[in-house]
């Protein structure tokens, strides 16, 4: 059965703030092509913790594809540092993102040394073929995701949970997403903080090599990469949430300890 181009649109994937009772606050990142909902799962146990977190939406993302064409990974990010005013009553506040979200958590930790860690799940440092976007760009703007070699369609990793988001691709998009990974890359010496990697064996969405690479790149003394056996890409949904949960949380109370 073809595939809607926009999955689950009754879902609500917008920007939502959930206030704790603790003095932590998580600025959680949604991935490429995906909305809130992909994140609201995990910011809700969070927030049963006693957290504020807070979930943006991205720009051109929850609307319609073509939306995308005349981002710039600058407008993601932009909105990314915004988010951290949300949170600017709680004295300790980490980011956390699924994929693309990734990145721009780590860009936020290089330029924003107060924050007290990092958490990647699935960071989307390295996709086999992104290059090509830029080229094909010019000549072809909204391509399915497919068009990538190996790329997986996220609802078929996601069955434990629904996922909202785009079926298909804007090129010019996927461009900047490039362009973000080689900002991550240029930056990745200033990020010092305690992170935690999340990065599932069967990811066929990106190379899980990427988070060897990360790990390895990371100025930090206390890093971690843990290896989900059972997960795909959005590891936020997937069969091992509960497991990615409590070690996300067993990180931070770590931290504030």
């Amino acid at each position: 059965m073809k595939r809607p181009i926009f999955e689950n649109p009754h879902l609500d994937g917008s920007s939502f703030l959930l206030q704790g009772t603790q003095p932590v606050g998580v600025l959680l990142l949604h991935g490429f092509t995906a909305t809130t909902v992909e994140v609201r799962p995990l910011a809700e146990h969070l927030n049963s913790q006693g957290y504020s977190v807070f979930c943006p939406l991205l720009p051109g993302h929850g609307t319609r594809p073509e939306d995308m064409i005349s981002i710039r990974w600058q407008d993601w990010y932009e909105t990314a540092r915004k988010g951290l005013e949300k949170l600017s009553h709680t004295p300790n506040v980490f980011v956390a993102g699924e994929s693309m979200g990734g990145l721009l958590s780590l860009l936020l930790a290089a330029n924003h040394r107060s924050l007290k860690g990092v958490i990647l799940y699935a960071p989307a440092i390295k996709i086999n073929g992104i290059w090509r976007a830029k080229w094909l760009a010019p000549f072809v703007k909204i391509m399915p995701k497919n068009y990538l070699p190996d790329e997986d369609e996220n609802q078929a990793e996601t069955d434990t949970l629904p996922w909202q988001g785009y079926n298909v691709v804007a090129l010019a998009a996927v461009a900047q997403l490039e362009k973000l990974q080689k900002e991550v890359l240029r930056q990745i010496h200033h990020v010092y903080q305690p992170v935690l990697i999340f990065q599932g064996k069967k990811d066929r969405t990106i190379n899980p090599s990427g988070s060897r690479l990360l790990y390895e790149k990371l100025p930090s003394r206390n890093k971690s990469l843990v290896w989900l056996e059972n997960s795909g890409h959005c590891v936020v949904l997937d069969r091992e949430l509960d497991f990615v949960k409590s070690k996300t949380v067993e990180f931070i109370q770590n931290l504030l300890n």
